[in-house]
């Protein structure tokens, strides 16, 4: 008997993607919502889900509905978005099967001649990917959970100078006894001055510190991070973007025998769009586990996601280079894509990095250091406005490492439709 669970969200996506052959022209005429309602249906066919060299298959089907709000009011700005999700798997089924949750919100508000406050907040819900799974079992029931809570208060609108202060707390905790010596609660405080160029131009220079403890299993070890931040926001010109995050950063650990360590992190992001046809994109970050800006395992089609923040193994730097194109082949056809390239390094002495890691190791591997490559194919069709379809191939590769990455490669492809109310 079907497991009335899984059936109900496909029933409801059925249902809804039938009436839009009744309502697009409605929808149209009507002038633009700040609500908007999204169904959307996606089904994936992996040739190694465990991401291990014993490769097994595995198909995925997620069913997501996405709502939200995005509305101005005198001079306050209010956002908000959920995402719940329903993923099934058809071989591991029984243990993997879960639902998952994606809630984002901010609300920003001018007040006084020149005060600009933003509280937001976030939280998601989702099965931990199998490659972020330690050991020789990859297939476990691994729920992964993250909060955020953010204020920003600037001072100086419009003008020269502006100076914005921040505050940011975030949790994140791990279903499975086995792997709460990740779980994770930090704070984290910001000053920085910002010099407004132009219009189209700005830099930012200011520090923050970060407080990073991890409760479970590790003494209730903290590590304290200084940063100095540089920032940039270049408007090139219409067709051209770029974003700069650069973080020199100073981390000293509660550990006992630890060392006081140093490493250059942040984040690029360059955006090109030189005929209106053709776009390009370039992003690069390079993280420690100290990092909350980069996300991995986006699931991206018409504007939902459903993602995980970043596991970043504490003593790792990561570092990643993505490459991105799109091409406009008619109004509504579009063809896609990607290439992406992570390094994983161990910033622990060389001759430490055995005796410290070994209790997790099952990798068939004495190197601290290995990578990650994903090529990404995409084609996309958008009939009328509230109807999207998309299908994907990509392809991957895994090198070993003694923090428990496995030696891995395959392949996957995936097909999404959504349809969308506003």
């Amino acid at each position: 008997m079907p497991n009335p669970r899984s059936v109900f969200p496909r029933a409801v996506f059925v249902a809804v993607a039938a009436g839009a052959v009744c309502v697009p022209h409605l929808a149209m005429a009507q002038e633009k919502s700040p609500l908007f309602l999204t169904l959307s249906q996606t089904l994936r066919k992996d040739s190694n889900f465990t991401r291990t060299t014993k490769a097994e298959r595995e198909t995925i089907s997620v069913t997501a509905l996405t709502a939200g709000v995005d509305e101005s009011y005198g001079r306050q700005t209010y956002r908000a978005s959920a995402q719940l999700g329903h993923v099934n798997y058809s071989r591991f089924g029984d243990l993997l099967n879960n639902d998952t949750k994606d809630l984002d919100g901010s609300v920003s508000s001018e007040f006084g001649a020149n005060w600009q406050a933003t509280l937001s907040g976030n939280f998601s819900e989702n099965l931990t990917s199998p490659q972020d799974n330690v050991g020789a079992n990859r297939v476990v029931r691994n729920i992964r959970r993250y909060r955020d809570t953010n204020l920003a208060v600037r001072y100086g609108n419009g003008g020269r100078w502006s100076l914005i202060g921040t505050l940011d707390r975030n949790r994140l905790n791990y279903s499975l006894a086995s792997y709460q010596f990740l779980n994770a609660q930090q704070n984290s405080t910001g000053l920085r001055l910002v010099y407004n160029a132009s219009d189209l131009l700005s830099f930012g220079l200011g520090p923050r510190w970060v407080k990073t403890t991890y409760p479970v299993n590790r003494d209730n070890e903290s590590i304290e991070d200084r940063n100095l931040d540089f920032t940039t926001n270049w408007q090139i010109s219409g067709l051209s973007n770029l974003n700069l995050l650069l973080s020199v950063r100073d981390s000293e650990s509660s550990a006992a025998g630890a060392r006081r360590t140093n490493a250059l992190t942040g984040a690029l992001g360059w955006t090109y769009t030189p005929r209106g046809l053709l776009s390009y994109g370039v992003n690069v970050t390079r993280a420690t586990n100290a990092d909350r800006f980069t996300e991995r395992g986006q699931f991206q089609a018409f504007g939902n996601r459903i993602s995980t923040v970043q596991n970043v193994t504490t003593d790792t730097i990561n570092t990643t280079l993505s490459l991105s194109s799109q091409y406009r082949i008619t109004g509504k056809v579009f063809a896609g894509a990607g290439y992406a390239f992570t390094q994983y390094e161990s910033s622990r002495d060389r001759d430490r990095t055995t005796s410290s890691v070994v209790t997790f190791n099952d990798a068939s591997s004495t190197s601290a250091d290995s990578h990650q490559q994903t090529l990404t194919l995409s084609l996309s069709y958008q009939p009328i406005r509230s109807v999207g379809l998309r299908c994907g191939w990509q392809t991957y590769s895994q090198t070993a490492d003694v923090f428990g990455r496995q030696k891995y490669d395959g392949h996957s492809t995936d097909c999404s439709a959504s349809f969308t109310l506003d």
